[in-house]
């Protein structure tokens, strides 16, 4: 299906039912992981095979070209038209807003990277946490392996998030 909306659509998995239905997968089998491998660098293991597999499938699926419009040099002309051309001095003369992340200082861009990868850290610790006191819970509550539900449970959640949002851009075309 081809995006009818007035941007570029630049995540091909999200425009079909396969790839929503993989991208679920691919969360569910990632957080089901514990019940069938107690080994905690054996699991990042498998799930950095996960993370590749998905990945492959995404470049897989991004390279039938739909849409003409997401040509790299027609990409990179939009967005050096969008800030006024590149290395331009935000001001009057320019299209660049002030404050504009693309003309910050190096020393700024790298503190809001690093920022970013500590927030991702903390919040996959907390993730961890979250889905080992979940997954003890239901074992105590008799579930032979709880991981294997919450998987199916996010997988659930994962599909009907990218649904909604595909019909609702599929309802704006």
């Amino acid at each position: 299906m081809t995006d009818k909306t007035d941007h570029t659509d630049f995540y091909a998995l999200d425009d079909t039912l396969a790839g929503r239905i993989t991208q679920a997968g691919l969360v569910g089998t990632a957080i089901a992981l514990p019940d069938y491998i107690r080994s905690g660098p054996l699991r990042v293991l498998a799930t950095g095979g996960i993370l590749l597999g998905g990945g492959a499938l995404v470049a897989v699926l991004n390279s039938f070209d739909e849409d003409p419009g997401n040509d790299p040099r027609v990409v990179m002309d939009q967005f050096r038209r969008s800030i006024g051309d590149i290395g331009s001095v935000p001001g009057p003369g320019s299209d660049t807003p002030p404050g504009d992340f693309s003309t910050a200082s190096a020393a700024q861009t790298w503190t809001v990277i690093l920022l970013a990868l500590l927030l991702i850290a903390v919040l996959v610790r907390l993730d961890a946490a979250v889905q080992r006191r979940v997954a003890a819970w239901l074992r105590g509550q008799g579930v032979r392996r709880p991981n294997t539900w919450i998987g199916a449970v996010a997988a659930a959640v994962v599909f009907a998030v990218s649904e909604v949002s595909h019909r609702r851009l599929v309802a704006r075309a």
